[in-house]
């Protein structure tokens, strides 16, 4: 607790953010332009997280291959780094244009796909920004975090029954996804192996099975199959993962990956349960199936944090979830009660992630915000 308290003055940007957030979203009555609502929730989100200083070793790395792109000190990275980073050092920008133009695709392709899913599009996007692997993970691992929310509208693109031309857009915006992040390649195989499974819908017993048997697969069972069947059509960068991993014979599940799977698996739980309470027509049952499929992934590659940032593609769908539980509930006080204790769930959440630990950074990272726009202004 003590913690908490020292570092109580550390949390006020964040504490900001969510006031904000909370006053533009839901004093609509008051404001009465919709459009203009939206549109500033938007900017709050992408002027938050795009002007950012470094307070992270990733960007601190993202701000060194910004400034060598093209230069023999260049690293191997996915095109759409390359290209954007040489476009803006030919306009002269600084290392903030990188930082912005991921922050404002990320939250625009998020926001598209939630448009898409739910009318509870603004409690399923502060659910976004309450997940420390959603919103906060853009100060960390920028490009798969842009990967996921590009996949997360494209598949909003499938299960859409009226969208136009659905196959020349999913084709197209999966290929995106994959050039922002190569781990998407992954996201799309699963999805399209499991994806009749993905269509039915499924008893809470038989996801639970699938759950519960995957906790009990040794991570170490799962890396060496897809290192026989993939390894050698995979880029060099992810071959090195699989070769590390192969290596630690002595590798233990971390405490805090093994707590994540038991939440997360009593959360597929919940959601199988509720989705399957409702009529064959409805696709809530997708989302869960979805889930489930990245609480799987979370659980087979537990050991492994690297890996294991596959299950976000999935996990991702929690944002769309939750807020059906809510959109269904008859009454009003009930609907209104139910929301009110899932923004709390989120929160904890929350707070735990601004209170990550970074070895590498030695400190609570997340706890030194600092924007670059407020620090011109000095």
């Amino acid at each position: 607790m003590q913690l908490y308290i020292d570092n109580a003055s550390h949390l006020v940007p964040y504490a900001v953010l969510l006031l904000v957030y909370l006053v533009l979203a839901y004093h609509d009555d008051l404001l009465k332009v919709r459009s203009l609502t939206t549109g500033m929730i938007l900017l709050l989100l992408i002027g938050f997280a795009g002007f950012r200083e470094i307070m992270t070793p990733d960007m601190e790395r993202y701000r060194a291959m910004y400034e060598y792109i093209g230069s023999e000190n260049s690293l191997a990275i996915e095109p759409s780094f390359v290209y954007l980073s040489q476009l803006f050092n030919r306009l002269n920008f600084g290392y903030h244009a990188i930082f912005f133009i991921y922050s404002f695709i990320t939250i625009t392709f998020v926001y598209s796909g939630i448009v898409n899913y739910t009318i509870k599009h603004k409690l399923s996007l502060l659910l976004y920004v309450l997940i420390p692997s959603c919103f906060l993970n853009l100060f960390v691992e920028m490009r798969e975090v842009s990967a996921v929310a590009i996949a997360f509208y494209a598949t909003s693109l499938i299960i859409n029954r009226e969208t136009k031309f659905k196959v020349v857009k999913v084709l197209f915006f999966a290929i995106l996804s994959i050039t922002f992040h190569y781990s998407a390649i992954i996201y799309w195989v699963v999805f399209a192996v499991f994806y009749k499974f993905i269509k039915i819908r499924h008893s809470t017993w038989y996801h639970l099975f699938l759950v519960s048997i995957s906790l009990l697969i040794p991570t170490s069972v799962v890396i060496a199959g897809i290192h026989a069947l993939a390894y050698p059509f995979l880029p060099g960068k992810y071959q090195g993962y699989f070769n590390m991993f192969l290596e630690m014979e002595n590798q233990l599940t971390e405490s805090g990956q093994l707590l994540k799977s038991l939440i997360y698996t009593l959360m597929a739980g919940l959601f199988s349960f509720w989705g399957s309470r409702f009529e064959k027509e409805d696709d809530a049952h997708i989302f869960v199936n979805l889930f489930v499929v990245g609480v799987i992934v979370l659980n087979l590659t537990r050991s492994f944090a690297d890996i294991s940032r596959i299950a976000y593609f999935f996990l991702i769908f929690q944002i769309v979830i939750f807020p059906l539980i809510v959109q269904r509930q008859r009454h009003t006080m009930r609907a209104l009660w139910c929301a009110c204790l899932i923004v709390g769930f989120y929160f904890t959440q929350f707070i735990w992630g601004l209170f990550y630990y970074s070895e590498e950074a030695g400190s609570y990272v997340f706890l030194h915000y600092q924007n670059a726009l407020f620090s011109m202004m000095r």
